[in-house]
């Protein structure tokens, strides 16, 4: 009986493959990974493939800039998550926890999307700058004067003569928002959230056709892109009574992460196509595509 390795490893027969370990049973008979590999990158290989992507590039930045991403920079990308779900501490884990099922955001996806965004903070911190001018603007969309308004989103101006064309016949803006708009506050029969007029998150056309109403006074058609929109002024907001060095501690907070999340996103979109790609499969390939159309 031999006591030592051979001299010339390759003259050692390979050792047989172990048989692919089952992941579950269907009328007693197994169920490897091997068996779904198709199905699986076919669902989501593109979406996961993108995701290991950009944290190799997040990876190699982090090496270059000698920066690491600790525990706690996690939990406290975990604490600001929970926070912008709900204030109430209890609702929040539950929205949170809706979200998780609705993105497939299992414990390690989970994990991963909190390091990612963990190390994006780090890497644009020193371009974050909060200064009172930005302050000001954060103040004034924050507590400044606000609108309700309703709208209806069509594909074409032919569509949005119709429809205004229609209003001014006396049919409700409501229904038609729900009968023709595509734009997801349809089923709200095109209410939105109260926003800023100084908000420069929406489209300054819009912002400029609301400017010139009173309440209950209609937009003409907005182009916005390659859409037209039509706007109903219900109501305008006062300004809240809290002064700018009141508001400030907030305000400042508030800027930050404005522009924290805003420099993150053009990071990420900068850092993604970075690390070199070859797919060899054809179900990964067409995937990938899926998940990334603009790549294409």
């Amino acid at each position: 009986m031999p006591t030592r390795a051979a001299a010339r490893p390759e003259a050692v027969a390979p050792a047989t493959p172990p048989p692919a370990r089952p992941l579950a049973l269907i009328e007693q008979q197994p169920l490897s990974l091997s068996d779904m590999q198709e199905q699986l990158l076919e669902a989501a290989g593109g979406q996961i493939l993108s995701e290991v992507r950009l944290q190799r590039a997040l990876e190699a930045r982090l090496r270059e800039e000698q920066l690491k991403v600790t525990d706690a920079a996690i939990k406290a990308e975990e604490a600001r998550l929970l926070e912008e779900l709900d204030t109430d501490p209890d609702l929040a884990r539950m929205l949170l926890k809706t979200v998780q099922e609705s993105e497939g955001l299992g414990p390690r996806r989970y994990q991963e999307l909190l390091w990612r965004n963990a190390a994006l903070r780090a890497l644009i911190q020193k371009f974050v700058v909060v200064d009172d001018e930005a302050m000001r603007r954060v103040w004034e969309v924050t507590y400044g004067p606000k609108v309700r308004i309703r709208v209806i989103v069509v594909a074409s101006y032919a569509k949005a003569a119709t429809v205004a064309e229609k209003l001014r016949q006396g049919e409700a803006f409501d229904e038609l928002a729900i009968e023709w708009s595509i734009d997801p506050s349809r089923d709200r029969g095109g209410l939105l959230e109260t926003l800023s007029t100084a908000d420069p998150a929406y489209p300054t056309a819009l912002r400029d056709a609301i400017d010139a109403l009173q309440p209950g006074e209609l937009t003409n058609p907005v182009l916005l892109g390659d859409r037209y929109l039509l706007a109903l002024l219900e109501e305008r907001i006062p300004a809240q009574d809290m002064t700018f060095l009141e508001a400030r501690p907030v305000v400042e907070r508030k800027t930050r992460l404005a522009q924290e999340r805003m420099l993150m996103q053009e990071e990420a979109y900068r850092l993604r196509d970075e690390p070199k790609l070859l797919i060899f499969d054809e179900t990964l390939q067409q995937s990938f595509n899926a998940t990334n159309p603009e790549l294409e």
